[in-house]
């Protein structure tokens, strides 16, 4: 029987797989080959914050972060997953390490208390498509002349796994030779392709002959296995696969209109419908399944009192 594997650039998929407490080794594992940490600077524990902990975006509405760990070397680690291109990254990350730097310091703390905030970016786009051919960028705030860093709190990292599989495909002899740290985290999460529903053999196999020699990327294919297979992780990755598809639709009929004012104001006003019509279809699925509440909230980081209370609209239409 052929396995079945979901999309893990799903953002609940990845946040199941990477950002939940009985898989730390995985998330540990994840980060120090993702930030090339080596020797004393390796993370060797993490605890796992509130992703609702920026209480509210430009609009109004609650923010939700895909994955965020403050890690034994004091520092705070924000890791968010990005299908497609809103156009907005560059500010979207400004803004939301702004809010996590600045959030932990309490009224008489003083400023040199706050910790290094590192964001990671994940994207299936290409955020520089004409500035850089590399796939991993790293960026600081430096002075313009003379090239000296302002302050090492502030980190920005963006993985662009467009790129990784154009370079893999072109160079993946030379790659398996000497793979770069975070190569076999780059190949799961590039492995599956949400749009096309398939999985690339090629680098699912390369995948599982690296994870030989990798405790950790081996435990992670499993736990990748286990969570394709679960009914209601496919329940919602069905949702959130006609969520993206009706907003991908939405965006190309836009422009094919020429409406680009309208086009970004709708956009962003049907975007968060979209995503609240969608969170509640599901939640309403996931409970008719017999999911308890409990685990509904935690899959989806949404209030429990809300999931009670669609609930309780449920039985009470019955």
């Amino acid at each position: 029987m052929t396995k079945e594997y979901l999309d893990l650039k799903m953002d609940f998929m990845f946040k199941q797989l990477f950002g939940h407490p009985s898989r730390k080794n995985i998330t540990i594992a994840f980060l120090n080959d993702l930030l090339n940490r080596k020797g004393q600077d390796r993370i060797v524990d993490v605890q796992y914050e509130n992703t609702e902990l920026i209480k509210s975006d430009p609009n109004g509405k609650t923010g939700h972060l895909d994955v965020l760990v403050y890690t034994s070397n004091h520092e705070r680690i924000n890791i968010e997953i990005q299908v497609e291109n809103q156009h907005d990254m560059p500010e979207r990350v400004l803004y939301y390490w702004a809010k996590l730097f600045s959030s932990p310091l309490k009224a008489g703390q003083i400023y040199r208390e706050l910790v290094p905030t590192i964001m990671i970016s994940i994207l299936n786009y290409p955020l520089f498509p004409h500035q850089t051919k590399r796939f991993h960028n790293r960026f600081h705030v430096y002075e313009d002349l003379e090239f000296f860093m302002w302050s090492p709190h502030l980190e920005f990292h963006t993985f662009d796994l467009t790129k990784f599989r154009s370079k893999w495909k072109k160079y993946r002899r030379g790659m398996k030779a000497k793979p770069p740290a975070s190569y076999p985290w780059l190949m799961m999460l590039s492995a599956a392709d949400y749009r096309k529903q398939t999985i690339d053999t090629d680098i699912l196999q390369e995948l599982e002959e690296l994870a030989m020699n990798e405790q950790e990327v081996l435990d992670a294919i499993k736990e990748w296995e286990s969570l394709s297979a679960n009914r209601e992780n496919k329940v919602l990755y069905d949702a959130r696969l006609k969520f993206l598809r009706d907003q991908l639709a939405n965006i190309r009929g836009e422009r094919e209109e020429g409406r680009e004012e309208g086009r970004q104001e709708g956009l962003k006003e049907g975007i968060q419908k979209g995503i609240e019509k969608e969170r509640e279809t599901v939640i309403k699925k996931m409970l008719s399944k017999g999911t308890a509440p409990e685990t509904i909230a935690d899959m989806l980081d949404y209030p429990l009192e809300e999931i009670k209370k669609i609930q309780r609209e449920i039985k009470w239409k019955h």
